[in-house]
């Protein structure tokens, strides 16, 4: 066995080391790495800040740029001359439709902007000369309709010019009556691509930087190539790209670039980082030799005196006391469990030499309980055939009494039994002394039956009458015994009109009231401890410090099922 035990010690200096190697190699590797990755991944962050910040440039600039051509929409549609000459009945002659042309022409001459605009009766159909006349064909029965349902604003869609090669932009707003703010006709003002992207800043740094914008089903709407109008936009393979979204029609505006042009050449990184990680391993390697020895060497002696304990000899490890590291603790806490074996076959020790002298009194003052029963009835017979009823009734109580006591070493009874018993010794009480008091039992009938442990409420009881009704006058004691079910436990609480407490004494179960000797029987102590060791620290006596008047404890006892 001893070899064994040094064979595995021998084999914990390998296992140590390669496992510590292992736990050290790998992070040391995996952190050159990290850390080759990490200045990547640096680099890549700035760069894509930089062109993030650059994306949000941009964004504000097209925002701006479409606001301003709103802006501009609105000194058009305020125009109450404009507003009058859409609110006129459509012309009936053709004479008629030439002299709306020249009005309306004059009008929207005087008012529009830097921007293509044109102004469109909503029933552009009565105008089939004007209409002619303008050759703005790009407006369908939709964007009249949802022009006329905003109020305040307009809306923008995009077309493609299959003429020009190119997209168009188009913001369509209602001119709305200012009295009864109907929808009159709609302006249209047109934006080509050309002009939008002239609002676009590029960095100088990156030559394949691309700016384009997708609509809300994702397809591409501006691109600096035409060819890619109406695609459906996806980042390509080797491209890194960021999007924002635009505050027009759900429009999104995204910039990509290649994923070669944001990280450069990492070649001088990548071999400076490997011959660090090469040169910190064979270092590593070294010292790891000199920790795991260092480590193995204590274990190896604890080992040896681990043999000697095994043997019978129970002595401590001598050790440096001073020593704070793990094997100090180590060893610190096996000496701890040296003493805890010492002190444990010693208590033992104690614990079988109490239990054979309490063996022995058990065999010395033990009664045949069949004589002592027998001897009782045998006094009944004879008090009753004296007619001495009431000798024969404290000597029936005091066999019941006992009986219940001795009941073959059972410990567990009903709740009923136990209140009979704690009646029982009442009534002896009664029967026994010169002195009447009164007893009142309020017991919730659903617990009758329930299993609690026996010889819990008579020493209570016991303690009463002593301690409480014998220092009061005669005829006015009081005992009051309430048994219910609360909180999912039995719960009896026992009071009594007794001189209770002296004035600033603080009563608890170590006090001499509460004394098994000092009360004659059992006493509160022990049956608080006894339950205490059945059910834990939650159950058992407590008693009301500052009752009304008297004395008052209650007793907690869980709901036990026992076969």
């Amino acid at each position: 066995m001893r070899k064994r035990l040094f064979s595995n010690t021998n084999t914990l200096f390998k296992k140590m080391f390669i496992l510590m190697s292992l736990s050290i190699f790998i992070p040391v590797a995996l952190v050159g790495y990290l850390s080759y990755s990490r200045s990547k991944a640096q680099l890549e962050s700035v760069s894509s800040q930089f062109l993030a910040d650059n994306l949000q440039l941009n964004g504000k600039q097209i925002d701006n740029f479409f606001q301003n051509v709103e802006n501009e929409s609105g000194k058009t549609i305020s125009s109450l001359e404009l507003q009058k000459l859409l609110r006129m009945e459509p012309p009936e002659t053709y004479k008629e439709e030439v002299e709306f042309i020249k009005r309306l022409t004059g009008v929207v001459t005087q008012l529009k902007g830097s921007y293509e605009t044109y102004v469109l009766p909503m029933d552009i159909e009565a105008y089939p000369n004007y209409s002619k006349l303008i050759n703005f064909n790009k407006l369908r029965p939709e964007h009249y309709q949802r022009a006329a349902e905003q109020v305040g604003k307009g809306v923008w869609f995009q077309e493609w010019d299959e003429n020009a090669r190119r997209s168009n932009f188009i913001y369509v707003r209602a001119i709305r009556s200012s009295y009864y703010y109907e929808a009159l006709g709609v302006i249209a003002i047109q934006i080509s691509d050309s002009l939008l992207r002239e609002e676009l800043a590029f960095p100088s740094s990156f030559q394949n930087y691309t700016l384009l914008m997708v609509d809300g089903n994702n397809r591409i709407i501006s691109h600096p190539n035409p060819r890619e109008y109406g695609n459906t936009y996806e980042q390509e393979t080797g491209w890194t790209g960021a999007g924002i979204v635009l505050q027009q029609e759900g429009w999104k505006l995204y910039a990509t670039v290649p994923q070669k042009e944001l990280t450069g050449h990492l070649d001088q990184i990548k071999n400076f980082t490997l011959w660090i990680v090469l040169g910190s391993l064979f270092v590593i390697t070294l010292f790891l030799v000199l920790i795991v020895r260092n480590f193995t060497i204590p274990i190896k002696q604890l080992v040896s005196h681990m043999v000697k304990v095994r043997s019978g000899a129970l002595t401590h490890f001598a050790f440096n006391d001073y020593q704070k590291d793990e094997i100090g603790q180590l060893v610190k806490g096996y000496n701890q469990m040296i003493t805890g074996m010492s002190d444990l076959l010693l208590a033992t020790k104690e614990m079988e030499a109490g239990k054979r002298q309490l063996e022995l009194q058990t065999l010395n003052h033990q009664i045949n309980p069949h004589f002592f029963y027998n001897t009782l009835d045998s006094i009944k017979w004879r008090a009753e055939s004296a007619g001495e009823k009431h000798i024969a009734s404290m000597v029936t109580k005091l066999a019941s009494l006992l009986r219940f006591s001795l009941n073959n070493g059972d410990e567990w009874t009903t709740v009923e039994r136990e209140i009979d018993h704690a009646r029982t010794y009442l009534d002896i009480e009664l029967l026994r002394s010169n002195r009447s008091f009164q007893v009142y039992f309020q017991v919730d009938p659903k617990i009758t039956k329930l299993k609690m442990i026996k010889l819990v409420l008579q020493p209570i009881m016991e303690n009463a009458v002593k301690h409480g009704i014998n220092k009061l006058p005669e005829g006015i004691g009081k005992i009051r015994m309430t048994a219910k079910l609360q909180d999912e436990d039995l719960v009896f609480v026992i009071e009594d009109n007794g001189p209770g407490l002296s004035e600033g004494l603080r009563l608890n179960l170590e006090d001499r009231r509460a004394n098994g000797e000092e009360s004659g029987g059992i006493g509160l102590r022990n049956v608080h401890k006894r339950m205490q060791l059945h059910f834990g620290h939650e159950y058992g006596i407590q008693i009301d410090p500052e009752p009304n008047s008297g004395f008052r404890l209650t007793v907690r006892h869980p709901i036990a099922s026992v076969t």
